[in-house]
């Protein structure tokens, strides 16, 4: 998980974290990714009154970069599609949160990939921006 976050940021890219996890068990997963240095913003439940697919939780992880617009939003359920969409960005689908390739894309997904490490290769290839959710 590192390596990839660590590759968005080489790329020039700016992270914000955008979840409906809120106080203790944010902060457990928080700790598992040991990513914190690499994340720019963070967006969470305790943020906002509604989470996913209500675009607002990603337009507040927007805001908190300063930008208006990201390059995507990475989420592994219809919902983070949806939410991404509704914010106005682009969405890259994961298959590791149990739904199908075709459902991700149904959602609005513009690239779905098997594993967290194939997606900043996908993002180099296609996308340009400044900010990641």
């Amino acid at each position: 998980m590192r390596d990839v976050f660590e590759a968005l940021r080489e790329g020039g890219g700016r992270i914000a974290l955008a979840t409906d996890c809120k106080g203790p068990e944010l902060s457990h997963y928080r700790s598992l990714l040991n990513v914190d240095d690499l994340i720019d913003a963070m967006a969470c439940g305790d943020d906002v009154e509604h989470g996913k697919p209500d675009p607002r939780l990603v337009g507040l992880a927007l805001r908190k970069l300063g930008i208006s617009a990201g390059q995507a939003e990475i989420g592994d359920t219809p919902y983070d599609a949806e939410a991404a969409s509704g914010a106005g960005i682009a969405a890259a689908g994961l298959l590791t949160g149990g739904f199908a390739k075709q459902a991700l894309l149904e959602a609005g997904c513009f690239a779905v990939a098997d594993a967290l490490l194939e997606l900043p290769a996908i993002f180099k290839a296609g996308r340009s921006g400044t900010g990641w959710v």
